[in-house]
């Protein structure tokens, strides 16, 4: 798997051959509410937004080009001015432009400070006009909070009843289950268990698939599966060198974090470790 544009065009470009066509997440969630959604599969491909949104457009403008509409799930830190502009593009394609929250580690585990930064941040998207339906947690594996116990809450529940958390309530208020591909660890796998995956072991976690070209006959080979499909954008490049260069220093500083995490007292210092892979 290396990780490039050309890669990624390929896949949707059969998606289409196989008349496979994602939807975004907020359209499915709609058309649940509206009691619309039937038993028809869906397929949604998503993309978390950590670092670099000009690969996010990158990605965007390929889906578009064979008629994908995707859910770009944005860090809040990156929905700034000078990035709106391109957002609005994104979204102009027809994609989702939403949320990727990671609140509870920003209130340090207080809920109560974690939903003032949930609305502040919400404010700040609608003021850029971007409308959040959907959004999916942050998943920090070098922190002491779980950013999925946001949505677990009866407090949010209540607050936002018409939001859902992909990774924790989306599939209850859809009424439908579907199965999860991840690019978790730089190669797609199966999340067994997506909306509890924080308390499965490592060892049960995942079915690897591999390549993206390996998710073609998963998804074709199950016509009445519905599918999400994640992929985090900032991995992609246009070049394979570079590409696999990336790789390669993310297995380096994975493996080096794996051997660090055993060690007493370093769990901080790993976040360190956790900020550099949003740019691999």
């Amino acid at each position: 798997m290396k990780f490039i544009y050309s890669e990624w065009d390929a896949f949707c470009k059969a998606l289409a051959h196989h008349k496979i066509y994602s939807i975004t997440a907020a359209t499915i969630l709609k058309a649940a509410q509206h009691g619309t959604l039937g038993s028809k599969r869906f397929v949604n491909l998503k993309h978390d937004v950590e670092s670099s949104p000009s690969k996010a457009l990158d990605l965007a403008r390929i889906e578009a080009k064979y008629n994908h509409c995707s859910t770009y799930y944005v860090q809040a830190y990156l929905m700034t001015d000078v990035n709106q502009h391109i957002f609005a593009e994104i979204q102009s394609l027809g994609h989702e432009v939403t949320y990727h929250h990671d609140v509870m580690d920003g209130g340090k585990g207080n809920l109560d400070e974690a939903l003032s930064i949930y609305k502040k941040n919400l404010a700040n998207f609608k003021e850029k006009g971007f409308e959040v339906e959907t959004v999916c947690q942050h998943g920090n594996p070098v922190s002491d909070y779980e950013n999925r116990d946001f949505f677990r809450s009866d407090l949010v529940q209540n607050e936002f009843p018409k939001q859902a958390d992909i990774m924790v309530d989306f599939m209850d208020k859809i009424g439908r289950e579907y199965v999860y591909i991840s690019d978790v660890g730089m190669s797609f796998k199966i999340v067994t268990n997506p909306i509890h995956s924080d308390k499965v072991s490592e060892a049960e976690k995942y079915i690897v698939l591999g390549d993206i070209c390996e998710v073609i006959p998963e998804l074709v080979g199950h016509p009445n599966t519905s599918y999400i499909v994640s992929a985090h954008s900032h991995r992609y490049n246009k070049y394979v060198l570079k590409a696999i260069v990336r790789k390669t220093v993310f297995t380096i500083i994975k493996t080096v974090a794996k051997v660090l995490f055993e060690v007493p007292g370093l769990k901080k210092f790993l976040f360190r470790f956790n900020s550099i892979t949003k740019h691999l």
